[in-house]
């Protein structure tokens, strides 16, 4: 006989292409419900039955997942009444946020933003879910499987941080809200708000501090150009070339770039240094970490013979015996103002405007 009571529906779906995991795949729903407050302390679940009929699957499912939650001391179980949800002996959380982030393989830097993210939220007693969006072939991320299992459960919003167009597509057709951690301004549907880096943004101060050190010609070495000096240094009648690396490197770990940098500026220099440029300005750490190697070992010294500017992320920068002139990202900056414009909107249904982050110019004695 169906109760008459009325029960709050589970907010979530099931994924039947999972063949062998529903009952732990409701589980983990009604254990997200419970921890974000969908289901409060003193709530009542659907009866085991009702359960079944709204989620589509057997009784005897259903009744697999209430018993792993009640295990847990998530319900308690009372006569003539059902699964109460029990008071927790912490405070449950506020909401729950889905990160969407790269392999740590293709993308140190955003990890690093992520870590930063997911304690700040967490301390503020928000649930973090990191997914990871996996290859179907090399640099090809569109198996949405997980992330889609996930987002069947409750979700306050979705922050991106893995910078593949395709995601953001996925998640824009997808429905919920979502933010984007990205180097453009672009907000699809349902992307309701975005941090904007702008490696560019020490661009000026690069240039200045060439003007006054008289600099009149710059090699660029980069993977991909994060931040392109050419237009501006132009202006000022400095001439600017680029070296780049393979593209087989793009995205690879940081030794196959330090490698190259050591191998290509040792041959480079064992036919002389007439090719040297005024300055050196390296756009990734690890090819500056192995050109200074091999500068070193032909004997060049830096500033004295070749100065050099470097890009480096915040106490991961190349390494070098006297301070490196450089455009520095503070990781850990980032992921806090991320999560301070996340909680913003958690809190006020508001997400902050025109937010910008980018790298600071910092001075060393390399320039």
């Amino acid at each position: 006989m169906r109760s008459k009571t009325k029960f709050k529906k589970p907010p979530f779906t099931v994924d039947r292409s999972r063949y062998g995991d529903l009952a732990e795949q409701i589980a983990a729903g009604l254990r997200t419900a419970i921890e974000t407050g969908y289901y409060k302390p003193g709530d009542v679940l659907p009866p085991v039955r009702e359960l079944g009929e709204i989620l589509g699957v057997s009784m005897g499912i259903a009744v697999q997942a209430v018993s792993m939650i009640r295990e847990e001391s998530l319900i308690s179980p009372r006569p003539r009444v059902g699964s109460v949800v029990c008071a927790p002996d912490r405070p449950l959380w506020k909401g729950h946020v889905v990160t969407v982030i790269p392999p740590g393989v293709y993308n140190p830097s955003d990890t690093a933003v992520h870590a930063v993210l997911r304690d700040r939220l967490t301390a503020a007693g928000y649930l973090v879910t990191p997914v990871t969006v996996a290859e179907t072939r090399p640099r090809r991320f569109d198996d949405f499987s997980l992330l889609d299992t996930v987002l069947r459960q409750q979700t306050d919003l979705v922050v991106q941080l893995h910078r593949q167009e395709n995601i953001t597509r996925w998640l824009s057709k997808r429905g919920l809200p979502f933010v984007r951690l990205a180097n453009d301004d672009a907000a699809p549907p349902n992307c309701i708000g975005v941090v904007r880096r702008d490696f560019a943004r020490a661009l000026p101060d690069f240039a200045a501090h060439c003007r006054e050190a008289g600099v009149k010609s710059v090699l660029q070495v980069a993977d991909i150009l994060r931040a392109d000096a050419t237009e501006l240094l132009a202006r000022d009648g400095i001439r600017v070339e680029t070296l780049r690396t393979p593209r087989a490197l793009v995205n690879g770990p940081g030794y196959d770039f330090a490698d190259w940098a050591t191998v290509e500026f040792t041959k480079r220099l064992a036919k002389g240094r007439g090719w040297l440029p005024d300055l050196l300005f390296f756009q990734n750490d690890h090819l500056a970490s192995g050109a200074l190697q091999a500068m070193g070992f032909a004997g060049l010294r830096i500033p004295e013979d070749v100065r050099v500017v470097s890009w480096a992320n915040r106490r991961y920068g190349p390494f070098f015996f006297k301070p490196v002139t450089r455009m520095e990202l503070d990781n850990a900056a980032v992921g806090a103002t991320l999560a301070d414009c996340v909680m913003e909107y958690l809190k006020g249904g508001s997400f902050p405007a025109d937010v910008v982050v980018g790298p600071d110019y910092i001075r060393g004695e390399t320039l």
